[in-house]
């Protein structure tokens, strides 16, 4: 159980957040709950959380606010206006963003939470809804120091490692999205590995084998069996997150001057499996594009 009673709001309750929710309440801490369809928070109200009726009514009173949500839109939606965090969040609360964002909406969350006289930490997390499940993620956190040790039993209920990466939040955003580039980069080579092994009529037994040792991380190496066995569902991460991820990291790199070249064939790809009828699967489907 928590030994700081610090009070958390949870918004945001999909395949991630949920379980994450779930860790926090697990390890001691008041939880009040948002979701946009209220459904998914039963196990957790079932378990002592309060469902809120609104972001502000969820952030009204918590020392720490999570959200856990789909892309800039969505979290910019859950922070501003009548029914925003900042309408009801008290002097000196810490939000935590955990979701895969562009540094630039980092800067904008800075600001607002700064004029608010609260803390805005980026903590995007990485890893899967399996390991969320487990309370097995790792993350980046950057923000104000104290803030941030502040929050810290909060973020570790659901993400035991912690990896600091700077004062300023978008510094968290940008460590996240070139994770998120090498992975996808990886599964390009993967799939194309696959495809010209397929092609050549090897043996795809061998072929799998010398990529599972090139490609030893367990996470990947379940990539490798996911795109030669072709299962795609259910999927880890779907393929239009996948595409919002990659557009973040050409955004992102364009703020900095330069261009991602293999980003932007991968951008192609995913653009074109979504097309194909791809919707829904994992985000290593596009794959299929070469193979095709």
């Amino acid at each position: 159980m928590a030994t700081n009673k610090l009070s958390v709001a949870f918004i945001g309750l999909g395949r991630m957040g949920l379980p994450m929710a779930t860790h926090v309440l697990n390890a001691g801490f008041p939880l009040a709950v948002w979701n946009r369809t209220p459904q998914k928070a039963n196990s957790l109200v079932a378990s002592g959380a309060t469902l809120a009726s609104s972001p502000a009514e969820a952030a009204f009173g918590a020392d720490i606010v999570i959200s856990s949500l789909m892309d800039d839109e969505a979290v910019l939606s859950i922070v501003t206006g009548k029914t925003g965090i900042l309408s009801r969040l008290g002097p000196s609360a810490i939000h935590v963003g955990v979701s895969t964002v562009s540094p630039k909406l980092s800067d904008k969350l800075e600001r607002l939470h700064l004029k608010s006289k609260t803390h805005y930490i980026a903590a995007p997390v990485l890893g899967r809804p399996d390991a969320a499940e487990a309370g097995k993620l790792m993350t980046f956190v950057a923000g104000d120091a104290a803030a941030i040790e502040r929050a810290r039993p909060v973020i570790a209920s659901y993400a035991p490692t912690i990896i600091p990466t700077g004062e300023r939040p978008r510094l968290a955003n940008s460590a996240k999205l070139l994770a998120n580039f090498t992975l996808v980069s990886a599964l390009d080579m993967i799939g194309q590995s696959l495809a010209l092994a397929e092609k050549s009529q090897l043996d795809p037994r061998l072929a799998i084998q010398m990529l599972t040792g090139f490609f030893g991380s367990p996470p990947v190496k379940d990539y490798v069996t996911r795109i030669a066995e072709r299962e795609f569902v259910p999927p880890g991460f779907e393929i239009a997150g996948g595409l919002k991820d990659v557009k973040l990291m050409i955004a992102a790199a364009r703020e900095v001057n330069l261009k991602l070249t293999n980003a932007e064939a991968i951008r192609t790809k995913i653009r074109a499996a979504i097309k194909s009828g791809l919707r829904g699967k994992d985000w290593s489907s596009f794959t299929e594009i070469d193979r095709r």
